[in-house]
């Protein structure tokens, strides 16, 4: 028999919905975020042309690393990633101890 006018149905739809969504898009910004950073960086190329007294030879800046817009997009979605799991994280533990009535008045 089929019953009608069950109202948990949709809450429990909701909750499910709102437990895996957040985690689940937090994930996919993580995992997009470190597709971005793993894809090889473009060779720039820029000079300038100054006076420079004291310099025998040419200046070799060693260790320099130019971002580009895509690795900036990268560290962008991973740190929003961490910072909205971070936030479910903390908002999932303070409910769980709510519902136990574990408040800390």
């Amino acid at each position: 028999m089929e019953q009608r006018g069950n109202r948990n149905t949709g809450r429990v739809r909701k909750n499910l919905l709102g437990r895996v969504a957040v985690p689940l898009t937090a994930a996919a910004m993580l995992l997009a975020g470190l597709v971005l950073l793993a894809q090889p960086a473009t060779q720039e190329d820029f000079g300038w042309v100054a006076y420079a007294p004291l310099a025998t030879g040419s200046v070799v800046l060693q260790g320099l690393m130019i971002m580009g817009p895509w690795t900036w997009a990268g560290v962008g979605l991973i740190s929003i990633g961490l910072l909205l799991l971070a936030f479910w994280s903390g908002y999932r533990t303070g409910r769980r101890a709510r519902d136990r009535g574990e408040d800390s008045r």
